[in-house]
């Protein structure tokens, strides 16, 4: 975990100097990084794995707000909440854990529903831009298999 707090402290430095795409990247490291360590790990210290997890998935959040892109953002919440849903799937955990999980899905739903409040109108016009970009890429790759 050493390396995943490191990374992330780098992170948190390169979002402080508003160099967000910087943040992004070694936010993205420090998860692949906990993410390799979670099958060990969780075993040892669960509640450690699932909050780096979790830290990560927020802060890349965080960085892509700063860039302007709430899709991605977005997405980090979603990817926050699928992870914490699969945990409490586990049939290895104790009922403290279980709880300590439950809160922090609740917290993270709270964080979610805020930035929804706060980007929504954002959010909905950057994802009917991807839509209606994916919508043309689709019909031109149509046209040109047909022609």
């Amino acid at each position: 975990m050493q390396y995943w707090e490191r990374l992330t402290r780098e992170a948190n430095k390169a979002y402080f100097k508003h160099a967000f795409s910087d943040a992004v990247d070694l936010n993205r490291k420090a998860l692949a990084q906990v993410e390799r360590e979670s099958d060990h790990g969780f075993y040892q210290d669960p509640e450690t794995i699932v909050s780096a997890t979790v830290v990560s998935h927020l802060n890349i959040a965080e960085a892509f707000t700063g860039l302007g892109d709430f899709v991605s953002a977005n997405l980090q919440y979603e990817n926050a909440m699928n992870f914490l849903q699969a945990v409490l799937m586990r049939s290895d955990l104790e009922a403290e854990q279980r709880d300590l999980i439950m809160r922090t899905t609740t917290h993270i739903r709270f964080e979610w529903d805020l930035f929804i409040q706060s980007k929504g109108a954002e959010l909905k016009t950057q994802n009917n831009a991807l839509v209606q970009a994916i919508t043309h890429s689709v019909s031109y790759a149509k046209a040109v298999i047909c022609h």
